[in-house]
């Protein structure tokens, strides 16, 4: 291969690259389009719903009611914030988000050793060529 030929295979593999930029910009230019003229919301993060949930699980965690008035407050909490993002969601979305959020959050608790539970460590080993008199050292 001569240099003027590697030369035209580069060109050509720019020119590709670019063409496919450019028709990637174009589809997500009308998509965005389409999306706004229907008043659709373009997604801008998906897990939105699911992170508002994680937290107001973790604060409901910590007040001092029953388990159902944290999970009322918990979906209130939530549906709250989400309408303060712009977002919709309904109840039983909201519901289901944060019984997720708080299965998740036990499945991380019950996996996760609690610090009295961890086993107990053996300290001092003696070799048998450690104790060669049979004396121990106090």
């Amino acid at each position: 291969m001569s240099l003027d030929q590697i030369s035209n295979y580069v060109a050509i593999i720019c020119l590709i690259i670019v063409a496919i930029a450019t028709g990637v910009d174009t589809a997500l230019s009308f998509y965005i389009k389409k999306a706004a003229e229907l008043k659709k919301p373009v997604p801008q993060q998906v897990m939105t719903i699911d992170e508002i949930a994680k937290f107001v699980v973790s604060e409901a965690a910590t007040l001092d009611v029953s388990g159902a008035e944290k999970k009322i407050r918990a979906v209130k909490a939530l549906i709250d914030q989400a309408n303060a993002e712009g977002k919709k969601v309904t109840e039983p979305v909201a519901r289901g988000a944060v019984q997720h959020a708080y299965d998740q959050r036990e499945a991380n608790v019950s996996t996760a050793p609690a610090d009295d539970e961890q086993p107990a460590q053996q300290i001092g080993f003696l070799d048998t060529g450690d104790d060669q008199n049979g004396s121990s050292q106090a």
